[in-house]
């Protein structure tokens, strides 16, 4: 009896599980293909900065660097508690991963999803994690968790920006968005994610997952990442004080503003690190608290501002991995 060919999805899995092993036993094809990946990566990168930084529009720019500094210290404290919360996922998913690599290696997938689709961003982090010793099904459903929590959070930090829009104002309609948030939180329910789950992996010839987070603990993380949209929320609000005069009072609605954007950058995935729709929300959404011109400033200023504070944080937390690494093996 002829083996049964194996389906598209099959292969394609078999595919992306080998990636981790291209060049392995041959030290040059292997930097090579490192390297290789690295200047994709940069070029995407190169091309986004210049992008953004041709949109900004004429305006008199003046920086309070008191606002500044706040919203640095934001924008970082964002990013480090972002990979605080990924180990954690690991690790409730019942594996262990080292927080200084983990923290590498998270940082080093963030470049990546400037290339195109972001596809490079998510195996760039199972095979790095793998090299760590963490298995590729739990790498994918922490990431699959990642995501499933941060969109659910974001619709419930972003739902005050909904209910509180003017333009919503006196609108039944509006409440709408606070019925997504049980749905979101629905879906990630074990009873539910674990099925879908270990079906899509069957489909890629995987193994099914090790274990689904208890629905307690998903709320938990659910909870923590609402709190890491407030903070880079805040560090908006810090970055658009810094240029134009802002009410105390408009700090909720601008650090909303940020969760927003993210739910639009996540539904125009395809769109390099959500280049353009995650700044035109953004400038929709300022524009409410500050002129026009004001608020496509701000937005595209602050996407520019933010991924400098990321590459020095991808910077530094490569740089100690590295220097940790070194150190132990002498």
């Amino acid at each position: 009896m002829p083996a049964e060919t194996p389906s598209v999805l099959h292969r394609v899995g078999a595919a992306a599980a080998g990636i981790g092993r291209l060049g392995a036993g041959r030290p040059r094809m292997k930097l090579a293909i490192e390297l290789a990946v690295v200047a994709l990566v940069v070029a995407f990168l190169g091309v986004f900065l210049a992008t953004q930084w041709s949109a900004l529009p004429d305006y008199d720019w003046r920086f309070e660097p008191g606002w500044l500094a706040v919203s640095a210290i934001a924008v970082a404290g964002f990013y480090m508690a972002s990979a605080q919360v990924w180990l954690g996922l690991v690790a409730a998913l019942g594996e262990q991963l080292d927080g200084t690599a983990g923290r590498a290696i998270y940082g080093k997938s963030l470049v990546a999803r400037y290339v195109p689709t972001s596809a490079l961003a998510l195996v760039g982090r199972v095979v790095l994690a793998e090299r760590e010793g963490v298995s590729k099904r739990v790498t994918l459903a922490s990431v699959a968790y990642e995501l499933g929590c941060s969109l659910t959070a974001a619709v419930a930090v972003g739902s005050y920006f909904v209910v509180t829009l003017p333009a919503l104002e006196g609108s039944p309609a509006r409440w709408a968005i606070l019925a997504v948030v049980p749905l979101a939180l629905a879906g990630l329910h074990p009873r539910i994610f674990r099925p879908l789950a270990d079906r899509a992996l069957r489909m890629l010839g995987r193994e099914p997952l090790p274990a689904a987070l208890p629905f307690g603990k998903v709320l938990l993380f659910v909870l923590l990442i609402s709190l890491l949209w407030s903070t880079i929320g805040f560090g908006l609000y810090a970055f658009a004080a810094a240029l134009h005069p802002l009410d105390l009072a408009d700090l909720p609605f601008v650090a909303a503003s940020y969760a927003v954007g993210f739910c639009v950058a996540v539904l125009t995935f395809i769109v390099p690190a959500g280049l353009g729709s995650r700044d035109a929300a953004l400038a929709a959404g300022l524009d409410v608290v500050v002129p026009g011109n004001v608020a496509i400033a701000i937005a595209v200023a602050f996407r520019i501002f933010q991924t400098s504070v990321e590459l020095l944080w991808v910077g530094a937390v490569t740089w100690h991995a590295r220097r940790r690494s070194r150190a132990q093996r002498s």
